[in-house]
């Protein structure tokens, strides 16, 4: 077995304060800046059965809990993380954003 060489580390004590200072920054966020995310646009659930499931053919039409008026949630990792308006964009849908979700 080969001989390993341990170092001890020592820690200095914090003050009070310092472990809320900010640790993201426009400059620690050049780092993950190119990191693709997958946003998604949630415009409503409908719950069903199993049966109502096996059901379904084409030409169904499920209806969601969501008013036609109310806002579409953008998710991220399960997060709710902005809400918006549906347009449409040329031949596409879109999401205008109304609302960014801030928490302290």
């Amino acid at each position: 077995m080969s001989q390993k060489n341990v170092d001890t580390v020592e820690l200095s004590q914090l003050e009070p304060g310092e472990a809320s200072k900010k640790l993201v920054t426009p400059q620690t966020l050049d780092v993950v800046k190119d990191v693709q995310l997958r946003l998604t646009a949630v415009l409503g659930q409908v719950s069903l059965t199993v049966a109502e499931l096996f059901a379904l053919t084409e030409n169904s039409i499920l209806s969601l809990d969501t008013l036609a008026d109310e806002p579409v949630d953008l998710v991220l990792d399960n997060r709710v993380v902005a809400r918006g308006a549906l347009v449409i964009v040329d031949d596409n849908f879109g999401i205008q954003i109304t609302e960014v979700i801030t928490e302290a």
